[in-house]
């Protein structure tokens, strides 16, 4: 497996395929295990799947937990592997760092991704999914991760490999990232965000209404809501939302 070596240790990634590079950013505890079925994307790109740090085989570990600074280390990465501009896709809580890197860095950001994103947590059940996710990582780790898995997948082997990946985040980085997502805002920026952006929502998911903010504050970027689903977007319904990932891309690519 590649790494990239930070100053506070190794960040381990995936990397497959060949083309226009797409970095896939995971939500807190997750790690790269949940993308497993975007990667026959590589027959189109060459995608890089972190585990951010503090998460899965990296062994960097931040003291400080921000937005911020996992945005910059998506810039180290992104230096690493050598491209000079990236698509983001941040899946939930990860979207949040696609967007900060996009505001921080617009020159290095070729599009986003977002999959149940949201640029500030404004409804009472998000928040109220953020605290709880916090209470378990404190007080019952195998618990969280088992709930978050078994949301993810009924297919016993990939649940199993969910939570064992899981299992091996940073207690102090899980519980962090959730609080760095609770309160994270980039809604009085949005309308700086000039890079191509693509939300998709699952039909059934109640993060939808975080879809009203960037209809506000912007007028360019493209939506699509994935039926009989809920968050889980990427796993459950992984043939249609690799399909909205390859279209966008390609018609991005018809823009140049």
């Amino acid at each position: 497996m590649p790494r990239c070596t930070l100053e506070y240790g190794d960040l381990y990634y995936d990397e497959i395929g060949q083309g226009n590079p797409i970095i896939f950013l995971h939500p807190p505890g997750m790690g790269r295990k949940v993308f497993e079925f975007q990667k026959p994307l590589s027959e189109r790109y060459k995608l890089i799947f972190p585990d951010l740090s503090g998460h899965g085989e990296s062994s960097a570990t931040l003291k400080n937990v921000t937005i911020q600074r996992y945005a910059k280390e998506v810039l180290e990465l992104a230096d690493a592997i050598g491209h000079e501009k990236v698509t983001l896709c941040g899946y939930s809580s990860g979207g949040s760092i696609a967007q900060e890197f996009a505001l921080t860095h617009p020159e290095r950001t070729e599009s986003i991704i977002l999959c149940g994103g949201f640029a500030e947590v404004q409804s009472p059940s998000l928040k109220y999914e953020h605290m709880l996710g916090m209470y378990f990582v404190r007080n019952s780790p195998k618990t969280l991760a088992k709930v978050i898995a078994t949301a993810h997948t009924f297919d016993k082997n990939y649940r199993t490999e969910l939570i064992e990946h899981m299992l091996k985040t940073d207690l102090n980085t899980w519980f962090h990232f959730y609080h760095e997502s609770l309160n994270y805002s980039c809604i009085g920026r949005l309308k700086n965000l000039n890079v191509p952006l693509l939300l998709i929502y699952g039909a059934r998911d109640f993060i939808n209404q975080h879809l009203r903010a960037y209809e506000r504050e912007l007028k360019d970027f493209q939506t699509a809501i994935i039926p009989k689903v809920s968050h889980q977007v990427p796993v459950k319904k992984w043939l249609e939302f690799n399909d909205e990932v390859a279209n966008f891309m390609e018609e991005l690519s018809a823009r140049r």
